[in-house]
This record gives C-alpha cells, sequence and structure tokens, in this order.
C-alpha cells in the first residue's frame, strides 16, 4: 500500500497541488510563460551573437541578451509600423461607406428579408430591418458605453504598459542566463527528485522550443500565402486581410474560421466603400477560396509537422486536447492547450512510467 501511494498518490497530489497554485497565480505565471517564450526564440541569436569577435574578444554576454532583446522589439516596432497605417486607412473605409446608396441598393433584397424575419418573429411586424439595425447601432453609439469604454481603454493601457515592463524585464534576464528559471524550479525541489526534475525541464525545453518555433513558422507562412493569394486576386487591403488572418492560426483548429470570417468582412466593407455593391460577392467567394486554399497547405503540411512529429502526439489525439482546453479555458485554453499537455506528458512519463495509459500516451516520445 505504501509503495503504491509513493508510486502514483504522491505524484498526482503533487500535480493538483501545482495546477492550483499556477490557476491561483494565474497572471503573473502567464507574464513568465510569455517571457520564458520569447526567451526561447531569441537564445539562438544570443549564442550566434556570443561567438563574434571586436579584435582579440568576443561580445560580452551581456551585450549579446541586450541585442537580442532589442532586435526583438525593433521586429515587433516594424510590425506595429506596418500594421497600423493599414488599420487606420480600414477605419477610414469604414468611415466613407454611403449608407443612403447602399440601402437603395439593396433595398428589394432587405425587403424580402424584412418579410422573412417578421414570419419568424426576430423583429416585430410593424418594425423593418433598416429600423432594427439603426436600433442597434444608436444603442452601440450610446455615449455611456463610449465614456466606459474609453474608461476602460485608460485602465487597460496602464495594465498593458505594466504587463510589457515585466516581459520585457524577464526576457532580459531569462537571455542573460538561460538557465535561471531551471535552478529556481529545482531550488524548489526535493533533494531525490532533482534528476528526474532535471530530466523533465530538459525534455520540456527540446519539445516545446520545437513547438513554438513550428508555431511562429506556421504563422509566417499563412500569413505570406494569404496575403500574396489576395493581392492577386485585387483584394483591397490583402496584407491586413493576410496579416491577422495568418495571426489566428495561433489558435488550433478554430483560428481558420475566424480568420477567414475576418477577411470576409474586411473585403466586403472594402468594396462596398468603392459603391461597387456588385463586386462584393466575388470578393466574398475570393476571400473564401483563398482561405480554403492556403488552410488545405496547412492541414496537409504544417500542421502535421507542427502537432504530431514535433510534440509527438497522435493527431486525435492532438485535436481533442485542443477540444478540452477550450472546455475549460475558452480561445486561451486552445492556445496553450497543446504546451500545457506536453508538459504533462513529460512529467507523467517521469512519474507515472508503470501506468498503461501514460506508457501507450508516451510511446513516441
Amino acid at each position: 500500500m505504501k509503495d503504491f501511494f509513493i508510486q502514483y498518490i504522491k505524484p498526482i497530489t503533487a500535480l493538483a497541488v501545482l495546477a492550483f497554485m499556477v490557476w491561483y497565480f494565474a497572471g503573473i505565471v502567464t507574464y513568465i510563460i510569455i517571457a520564458t517564450f520569447l526567451s526561447l526564440l531569441g537564445l539562438p541569436l544570443v549564442k550566434r551573437l556570443n561567438k563574434i569577435k571586436i579584435g582579440k574578444y568576443n561580445i560580452p554576454h551581456g551585450l549579446s541578451a541586450t541585442l537580442t532583446l532589442f532586435t526583438m522589439i525593433i521586429i515587433f516596432g516594424l510590425f506595429i509600423l506596418i500594421i497600423v497605417p493599414l488599420i487606420i486607412q480600414q477605419t477610414n473605409v469604414i468611415a466613407s461607406i454611403n449608407f443612403d446608396d447602399l440601402i437603395a441598393h439593396y433595398e428589394e433584397p432587405m425587403r424580402r428579408l424584412n418579410e422573412f424575419l417578421i414570419q419568424y418573429n426576430v423583429i416585430g411586424s410593424g418594425e423593418t430591418i433598416a429600423q432594427y439595425l439603426q436600433s442597434q447601432l444608436a444603442d452601440l453609439l450610446n455615449l455611456t458605453r463610449f465614456t466606459n469604454f474609453f474608461a476602460n481603454l485608460v485602465s487597460a493601457t496602464g495594465n498593458v504598459l505594466m504587463g510589457t515592463f515585466i516581459i520585457l524585464f524577464l526576457t532580459f534576464y531569462f537571455l542573460l542566463d538561460d538557465q535561471l528559471l531551471k535552478n529556481f524550479i529545482l531550488l524548489l525541489t526535493p533533494d531525490d527528485h532533482i534528476d528526474n526534475i532535471e530530466r523533465i525541464l530538459h525534455q520540456s525545453k527540446s519539445l516545446l522550443v520545437r513547438y513554438f518555433q513550428g508555431i511562429l513558422l506556421e504563422i509566417v507562412i499563412m500569413m505570406t500565402l494569404e496575403a500574396a493569394g489576395l493581392l492577386i486576386f485585387g483584394i483591397p487591403n490583402a496584407v491586413l486581410i493576410g496579416f491577422l488572418g495568418g495571426l489566428m492560426n495561433v489558435i488550433p483548429y478554430l483560428g481558420p474560421i475566424i480568420g477567414a470570417t475576418i477577411g470576409v468582412i474586411l473585403a466586403s466593407l472594402s468594396e462596398l466603400s468603392t459603391g461597387n455593391y456588385d463586386h462584393v460577392f466575388m470578393a466574398v467567394i475570393t476571400v473564401i477560396a483563398v482561405f480554403a486554399g492556403a488552410n488545405v497547405v496547412d492541414n496537409i503540411i504544417l500542421q502535421p509537422q507542427i502537432y504530431s512529429r514535433r510534440v509527438r502526439a497522435h493527431p486525435v489525439e492532438v485535436f481533442l486536447v485542443i477540444i478540452l482546453g477550450g472546455k475549460l479555458a475558452g480561445i486561451v485554453g486552445m492556445i496553450l492547450a497543446i504546451p500545457t499537455y506536453t508538459v504533462i506528458k513529460v512529467i507523467a512519463r517521469e512519474f507515472a512510467q508503470q501506468m498503461k495509459l501514460v506508457k501507450f500516451l508516451t510511446r513516441k516520445m
């Protein structure tokens, strides 16, 4: 009975306590996770810079870490400089839509839609779809809502600035000492489990680096494919749509649907702003076709490389884990499902390798 407790109950209890601590300190853990992710991406550059010689001397390690952090900040800043003007342009596009002409052009379809909605009690019998949309828009633009929005925006900006500072601070020190987090974890580890935890940290780091690099590569490729495809077919704001569509691929399975939906909306608004009402349908079909084609490449080539080979898990296993993550924590849960599951599998194999289920799930690791 004692051996059973030591072999199974004790490690499971430890995992439960660890999971509770991660949940309770979710904010701090999130900063550490983001900083760890950025440092893992930046460490190869740090190592390359360390090998560069100026005269007889190598670049100091502290300078290499600083240059790497600034490089990452500059890359992110360039993305902002490219994307923000496109977003502002899209805002101006929406503002330039002539709603009177739009309503007049779609008067007959709207009349039919109005009859359909009245028939199924979506709107009242004395109300039109135009009046319904107008009331919803008025409610959306309510002054109180705007006041609360800007108050929340100011509050959120403060939190974002503080969060950014914390992440940059942690990232710098993780780049400066890539063993810092590992040493801290080992410091909290009982002596009789030091070897186990070292193996867990080593293999988890290896698998997560491969996974995160794969995800980053997938996002860049999807951005390129979608933006290029939309540019070829002359869709307005192709770069912005491609950027947002590719970025959504960070959300497994659901991301491409969200990205395509955003793309359809932006393309439709661009056509409506120029008065090309008859082109809207073709723009929608084109966006859907480009996203569908890009996602065929993603599903056949990219995702098997990332989800199956890099984290060494079966596609069905990956799918179920992502669904469970979404059920527990929504979009964030879906994003974190695979890396979290990967770490749990490594821990389970180390401490509960006698269990048949653990043997089956970790057979490829």
